[in-house]
């Protein structure tokens, strides 16, 4: 080879680095979560570490608000001997939409709605449940118009994806997460729901029936008993709109109703009190909590309690996810 070739290598050589060392490599962008977060995938829910401990479940039958009921009463000591997590918000249309692509889930467009009364909307889906208008639902609202049953098949998908075992909370999981420390009726305020009403610091935590939903759905709702503020919104409103409880969770109480793991009944007689969800073969009705923007302020509470068969869908009941905790 002579000097003039070797000369011409070096030089495409040369050439041919400088090229590659000018395209910029492609790096991945990574999610930095503050401690106590976690996120396992892109369209996972985020997750919150909820820490171990006790309260009281239930409320004492002598309190103002008490609904015996719903089974409510009496107040039970419970233990929760280990963290878990539960997701910060309710799960998002977003969230849902990526599980329903992947497995192909699909479900009747039939929900019940709101309309002077409780009706079923042909046409209604989760796809749409978050607009009156029945038009395509914005990805970041909460997920409604999903059963108890359509809720499992999404936590069996997420730990299936994940690797991680993701499941419906618990209703003790559930009220010690919206109690958040708190002993009151509501983690934000000690005041009743009769003195809630004339207090803006209800509008400021929970979406639920006020001013603004008064006047955006039937008359049938001026009877019902609603909160004397404004929030701003009339119906579902985006995640992280109202303030976090203490453990950083936000929406437990009201916005969307949300579907807990339990068989219900109006008696609590026999259930554990260390976290677990209490079930039993061939049990029909599951357990609901939180209220929504249609739920007047007295349901808006920790305690209170609500069932329903696991096949209903409605415009305002959507759920969130638990997982177990990484050992800590």
């Amino acid at each position: 080879m002579t000097a003039l070739s070797r000369l011409a290598l070096v030089l495409a050589g040369f050439l041919a680095f400088s090229a590659f060392a000018q395209v910029p490599a492609t790096v991945p962008a990574v999610e930095v979560l503050p401690s106590g977060q976690v996120r396992d995938c892109p369209d996972c829910p985020l997750m919150v570490t909820v820490p171990a401990g006790e309260f009281r479940y239930g409320t004492p039958p002598e309190a103002h608000e008490a609904d015996p009921a719903t089974g409510e009463t009496p107040a039970w000591p419970v233990a929760l001997a280990k963290p878990f997590l539960l997701s910060r918000s309710e799960v998002t249309v977003a969230q849902y939409r990526a599980f329903a692509t992947a497995t192909q889930h699909t479900v009747e467009a039939r929900c019940q709605a709101f309309a002077g009364g409780w009706v079923v909307e042909d046409g209604m889906d989760w796809q749409t449940a978050g607009e009156a208008t029945l038009a395509a639902a914005s990805p970041d609202l909460p997920v409604t118009c999903v059963s108890w049953d359509d809720a499992r098949a999404y936590v069996e998908w997420l730990s299936t994806t994940t690797g991680q075992k993701y499941r419906l909370p618990s209703e003790l999981e559930w009220e010690y997460a919206a109690r958040a420390g708190s002993a009151a009726a509501r983690s934000f305020s000690g005041r009743d729901a009769m003195a809630e009403q004339w207090d803006a610091t209800l509008c400021d935590n929970a979406n639920v029936l006020d001013q603004d939903a008064i006047e955006s759905y039937p008359p049938r709702l001026l009877g019902r008993w609603q909160a004397n503020c404004r929030d701003g919104v009339a119906g579902l409103a985006m995640p992280g709109r109202f303030q976090p409880n203490a453990f950083d969770l936000v929406d437990l109480l009201g916005n969307a109703r949300e579907w807990v793991q339990d068989c219900q009944t109006t008696s609590r007689t026999g259930a554990p009190l260390d976290g677990r969800a209490w079930e039993w073969s061939g049990c029909t009705l599951r357990g609901i909590r939180g209220g929504s923007f249609l739920s007047s302020p007295a349901a808006v509470r920790s305690a209170a309690r609500e069932r329903a068969a696991a096949s209903l869908r409605a415009f305002d009941l959507g759920f969130r996810v638990a997982r177990e905790a990484v050992k800590p």
